[in-house]
């Protein structure tokens, strides 16, 4: 197996976990966390660390910047599947059918009331999945149902053995720059799809009868493991710095609501959306006909056709 060598010289490696401490200690104007503790020590981190973890959900909420996959393995007469836990929405589900030309069959997400309107007896019948719904929450999770009920177990799912292996659990520590996916087994602990080298994709058989899932999803949260403060947020590296301003947000806003810091509070949320913001302006599609170089004066004309799309 190859080694894969990634030339990160002079790159900007992104903020650990004690980087955004120093950065939000530095917004807060202080110099350790004794007043913005419970335990009133001079390093404790906990309220600031729950800062920065609130913040990293709420720009990945809003963004849909962090995506992940999965394998759902079917089983013959059983409709209902736990979705991923970190899963927030869902972009698209598959069904692979060895016996079609591109193997992958295109389901569409219907609501239960959409099934109970137009397909009589939806909830017995049987055959290939043709579509899918979300059909309730189960304690932390979002349960699939496929219609028809599969007749036939999925195969075996199997990662590409040169770069991917499957494990139990994903260490924190590694999860913002390695490749993994989800497997989900209705009868056995779920697994984790986990790229052996970094920079490297894994290539995974979907094998014949299970659906592969694309899913935007929460992040790994950011904790120190006892002192060691050097897990990475997984944001895009430009937008890193957005976790400190939302720290530093949540925590002034303690502050008497006439206070001059209540009013830091502000500016520094204002500093945070914008950074949410941007993120979602630089990632509007370009139209989805052709490639146009459009003057000023026609854009809103161009923005405005139907086949011009833009991620909200």
């Amino acid at each position: 197996m190859p080694t894969v060598t990634l030339t990160t010289s002079g790159v900007f490696g992104g903020y650990t976990l004690e980087d955004l401490r120093a950065e939000t200690l530095r917004a807060l104007r202080v110099t350790d966390t004794t007043r913005f503790s419970p335990a009133k020590t001079s390093t404790d981190y906990t309220w600031i660390d729950r800062a920065i973890n609130r913040g990293q959900e709420d720009f990945v909420r809003q963004t849909r910047c962090l995506k992940g996959y999965s394998i759902m393995k079917l089983k013959s007469t059983r409709r209902l599947y736990r979705l991923p836990e970190e899963l927030i929405d869902l972009d698209a589900v598959y069904y692979y059918d060895s016996t079609l030309t591109d193997g992958y069959s295109g389901l569409n997400l219907y609501s239960i009331a959409q099934m109970n309107d137009e397909i009589s007896g939806w909830r017995t019948d049987t055959g290939t999945p043709e579509r899918c719904y979300i059909d309730r929450d189960y304690g932390a999770v979002k349960l699939l149902g496929v219609h028809p009920v599969p007749t036939k177990d999925g195969d075996v799912i199997t990662p590409d053995t040169d770069y991917g292996v499957l494990v139990e659990w994903i260490c924190p520590l590694y999860a913002f720059n390695q490749d993994y996916g989800v497997i989900i087994n209705v009868d056995s602990a779920d697994e984790y799809i986990l790229a052996t080298q970094s920079g490297v994709a894994v290539e995974v058989e979907v094998s014949d009868g299970n659906l592969y899932i694309e899913y935007s999803r929460l992040p790994q949260i950011i904790t120190a493991q006892g002192s060691d403060a050097t897990q990475y947020t997984e944001l895009p590296r430009e937008y890193q710095q957005s976790l400190w301003m939302y720290a530093a947000a949540s925590l002034l806003q303690n502050n008497p609501e006439d206070s001059a810091e209540y009013k830091r509070a502000g500016g520094f949320l204002q500093m945070f959306q914008r950074e949410v913001d941007t993120y979602k302006q630089k990632r509007r599609r370009a139209p989805t006909a052709m490639k146009l170089r459009t003057r000023a004066d026609q854009w809103n004309y161009v923005t405005a056709m139907p086949w011009y799309e833009s991620i909200p």
